[in-house]
């Protein structure tokens, strides 16, 4: 299985090359915690947290 990476800009995970959310490319493997968003409309949590679209964001990116 590959290793996780989170986009810098918007924390979203991904295993490919580029953020499923923004497109971009500046991703680190260096993250802790994970939340995933099913709906973001009514979570309380994604609202908190900036989210708006549905997936797995990694809760801190270090560096």
């Amino acid at each position: 299985m590959a290793r996780l990476r989170a986009c810098r800009r918007d924390k979203a995970l991904t295993d490919g090359d580029a953020c499923p959310v923004c497109g971009s490319t500046d991703l680190t493997p260096n993250w802790e915690g994970v939340v995933a968003i099913v709906d973001p409309v009514r979570s309380v949590l994604a609202k908190r947290l900036g989210i708006s679209r549905s997936g797995m964001y990694a809760l801190r990116v270090l560096e």
